[in-house]
């Protein structure tokens, strides 16, 4: 059984929202996923699919 973290907890890293590109500090799940802290699991504009953000 997977173990989901709650919405808190301490940042690991960050994590673009793919539909609008908001960055959010984040915590990588038991199976590799990126997760915003503070969140419910979703992106402000309502997309829940996060990547690891652009080195500039």
């Amino acid at each position: 059984m997977e173990r989901k973290p709650e919405a808190g907890g301490i940042p690991q890293t960050f994590a673009r929202c793919t539909e609008c590109g908001t960055i959010y500090p984040a915590q990588l799940t038991d199976d590799d996923n990126l997760r915003p802290v503070g969140t419910d699991g979703s992106c402000s504009c309502g997309n829940d699919e996060f990547e690891p953000p652009a080195l500039q």
